[in-house]
């Protein structure tokens, strides 16, 4: 049976970095491309990383409810769009999807068949390292994603798994997320 596997957790915990490990050693997933209002970042390309839209853009979007879940996160819209997970689902493959909590719940109350993971950082400092350590964000921004991220650790009871990402355990966590995702058939 088809999976929909929803990963979230804070900004900087690694959900990136962890769907890439999984697609490249064990590929057999599709990823549903999001769309998001936020300004794109010098190494990400549209249609690939993300949709990138201006507000307005995907204000129609809601308002033509083209959007399986959106949110509005650091004072961007973030939301998955209807066509991409329609694409995604005729694959027949399981699907990964990278969500905020918000998008994620959403999800989990729309498809019986998901199986949701919070990715968890080894602790606060860790966290504030990774996020500090993109050089993207100035202090203030940074300490916004902390607040938020402490609230978002606060929900990681809500899901199903919780995975912890230690710092240098890329390849143990992507093998832990593998375990569970083959555990939940």
């Amino acid at each position: 049976m088809q999976k929909i596997i929803v990963l979230s957790g804070p900004s900087g915990v690694g959900k990136d970095a962890i769907i890439d490990n999984i697609m490249e050693k064990h590929g057999d997933f599709v990823v549903p491309i999001t769309m998001t209002s936020r300004p794109k970042r010098e190494n990400e390309q549209n249609g690939n990383d993300y949709y990138f839209v201006s507000n307005k853009e995907f204000e129609l979007s809601i308002k033509q409810e083209d959007l399986v879940e959106y949110s509005t996160v650091y004072e961007h819209y973030y939301g998955l769009p209807k066509s991409s997970m329609i694409d995604a689902l005729s694959t027949g493959k399981n699907i990964l999807v990278r969500l905020d909590v918000k998008g994620a719940i959403s999800i989990m109350k729309q498809y019986s068949n998901s199986v949701s993971i919070f990715v968890s950082p080894e602790n606060m400092e860790q966290l504030y390292q990774r996020i500090n350590s993109r050089n993207q964000e100035d202090q203030k921004e940074i300490n916004r994603r902390m607040n938020i991220a402490i609230q978002e650790i606060a929900q990681a009871n809500l899901f199903d798994h919780v995975v912890l990402n230690e710092d240098d355990q890329l390849d143990a966590s992507t093998e832990i997320i593998m375990d569970l995702i083959k555990y939940n058939k």
